[in-house]
């Protein structure tokens, strides 16, 4: 009986648990330059290269620096943050982590106590403990020495979909790749400006180099936006059109309130079979 219902349950579970919507988010810049090969952002001079790349799950900001001078260059963390609207996110870490481990011992004593003839014995216990740790203060200046390149992703940007009104949208077809075939399917479309753009955000990098005990920073600002956004109920990953990993996209998700609703139907039924096999199993141990 548990072989008939609990595996057939908890494969409902599964399958309706995968049930969600898929977003995929192209970006463009307005003063950054586009790799059309690879959609990495690049911003370059006579000293430097700055890449931006986007592509991952909400985005993640992947800067990678390239030193082209003869000296060395510092990027200082603090001095630097993303800002989505009026929000400042700074790219300094403020965490501390600690990495170590924890040996300890316990002694346990015991002893008695007479009265009226009679021994009750107690029980007292010590413990005692060593922490062997390392705190890894935040990385807040990244040294990068001559003709040598740097990456940091410091921050993700998105969690969760954008919310698009469906009188912005509009269907298109793509391919969902299956095992031997590829079978067309409608995905919805937005396109916007930086105006009408529903996401838009800046990156401010401080760069500096050293005369001396003397500074001389840089402030590098990079300006992007969300381009074209495509609503989906099949991954990304499963689409023709995305199956290049590109700098210029991110993807997100969310569980559908169905595919909610039914997994808790699931483990409800799960629940119910383990209840009916061990019912069947009582029924058939009383009979023997």
């Amino acid at each position: 009986m548990k072989s008939l219902h609990l595996p057939a349950a908890v494969l409902l579970s599964v399958l309706l648990a995968s049930c969600s919507k898929y977003q995929v988010n192209m970006l463009s810049s307005t003063n950054a330059v586009k790799d059309e090969q690879t959609g990495v952002f690049n911003v370059e001079n006579d000293s430097l290269k700055i890449s931006y790349s986007f592509y991952g799950e909400n985005a993640p900001v992947g800067i990678q620096v390239y030193n082209k001078s003869n000296k060395p260059i510092y990027i200082d963390w603090q001095s630097s943050a993303l800002v989505i609207g009026d929000k400042t996110v700074s790219y300094a870490s403020k965490n501390i982590p600690i990495n170590g481990d924890i040996s300890g011992s316990t002694d346990t004593y015991s002893y008695g106590n007479r009265r009226n003839n009679s021994v009750f014995p107690q029980q007292s216990s010590y413990s005692s403990g060593n922490i062997n740790a390392v705190a890894k203060l935040p990385e807040n200046v990244t040294f990068i020495p001559p003709h040598a390149r740097s990456n940091h992703v410091p921050v993700n940007i998105a969690s969760g979909l954008i919310d698009i009104p469906d009188s912005l949208m509009h269907k298109q077809q793509s391919g969902l790749i299956e095992q031997y075939s590829t079978m067309p399917v409608n995905v919805k479309v937005a396109s916007f400006t930086k105006e009408t753009s529903p996401l838009k955000f800046k990156s401010y990098l401080t760069i500096y180099t050293l005369e001396g005990n003397q500074t001389k920073p840089v402030l590098y600002e990079q300006e992007f936006f969300v381009s074209k956004l495509i609503n989906s109920n099949n991954n990304p990953r499963n689409l023709a059109d995305y199956q290049v990993q590109r700098g210029d996209y991110f993807i997100s998700s969310k569980k559908t309130g169905y595919a909610k609703f039914m997994t808790g139907v699931a483990v409800v039924a799960v629940v119910g079979g383990i209840a009916v096999a061990g019912a069947a199993a009582d029924n058939t141990n009383t009979a023997q």
